[in-house]
């Protein structure tokens, strides 16, 4: 019995390891525009209109942050983390930057040039925090499609929280699909609640949006709740990379 409690142990940790992409949450930069507006479109079309990001770039009440991945991993690290069910095409030229490679295992494009925004994509996923007086509003979250599932949306999450908090914000706030319950789960881990509905919100199908709000934030409890979320999220994903802002 224990024999296989071990198996058992070895095979979660085996999976863990598999879907863990290694990325770091970082500010917005000029050069990740391109990036994180193919990802909105993506994300949110046909509701897309895209924000206007290098206008708010430098706007004090506004703070995008994205998934970066990290290039100073070497590939051995890389390719033992990622999803590789996908079998490589070895009788094609490697692409000659290292993400170019790792990233064709998850279906994007690299005989398009360089030029091609899936050739230089470096960025997983993003968010936009707009700061209102003691409120965090999250705007916008999204990740890349074919990276979904695999902890960068909750490290993002984890992110914004971290920097509404540095900021002095007391609550956080934000809107969801009332269909949307795998993004419920995920909000109500970080004490989100729901607290109204806007009604018709999404202009595709007429939706209607939860409003979801935090317990204040600023508070010893929420900060010993945050950290033990933390501390979770690396025991199943590995890792927690965040810049300081």
């Amino acid at each position: 019995m224990l024999r296989i409690v071990q198996l058992i142990t070895q095979f979660r940790s085996a999976v863990q390891l598999q879907e863990t992409i290694p990325v770091t949450i970082r500010r917005l930069r000029v050069d990740d525009i391109d990036q994180v507006v193919a990802i909105e479109k993506e994300a949110f079309s046909p509701l897309w209109v895209s924000s206007s990001f290098k206008r708010d770039l430098n706007n004090k009440r506004a703070n995008y942050l994205v998934a970066c991945f990290d290039e100073e991993v070497s590939p051995e690290e890389i390719l033992a983390e990622i999803d590789s069910d996908k079998p490589a095409q070895e009788e094609n030229p490697r692409p000659p930057k290292l993400w170019a490679r790792v990233l064709g295992r998850f279906g994007f494009s690299s005989k398009d040039g360089p030029g091609d925004v899936d050739d230089i994509f470096d960025i997983a996923g993003y968010v936009s925090v707009w700061y209102q007086g003691e409120e965090a509003h999250i705007t916008e979250i999204a990740v890349k499609e074919t990276l979904r599932g695999r902890g960068i949306g909750e490290l993002l999450l984890i992110g914004s929280l971290k920097a509404a908090i540095e900021h002095g914000s007391k609550v956080m706030t934000l809107e969801a699909r009332v269909s949307n319950f795998i993004a419920h789960r995920l909000y109500q881990k970080y004490n989100f609640k729901s607290v109204g509905i806007r009604k018709a919100y999404y202009s595709d199908n007429r939706e209607d949006a939860v409003i979801m709000t935090t317990v204040p934030i600023d508070t010893p409890e929420y900060h010993t709740l945050f950290v033990g979320l933390q501390s979770t999220y690396q025991t199943r994903w590995g890792r927690m990379e965040i810049d300081e802002y």
